[in-house]
């Protein structure tokens, strides 16, 4: 789940960087057991997507 964007900065932050690991270990493991044309990887990727983006406006 993604807080709150009205929520402490830092604390969204550290949340969003938290989501975004364990993102990129799901998607990597995965790819390792083959999984990667389902619509759950597919999904998580693009959480992964709007996760980054969420960041980079943020840091901005």
């Amino acid at each position: 789940m993604i807080p709150n964007m009205n929520a402490d900065p830092k604390a969204l932050k550290a949340s969003l960087q938290k989501r975004e690991l364990e993102l990129q270990r799901l998607i990597r493991q995965m790819k390792l057991d083959q999984l990667h044309n389902s619509s759950v990887y597919k999904n998580l990727e693009q959480e992964l997507i709007s996760i980054k983006t969420q960041r980079s406006l943020q840091e901005s």
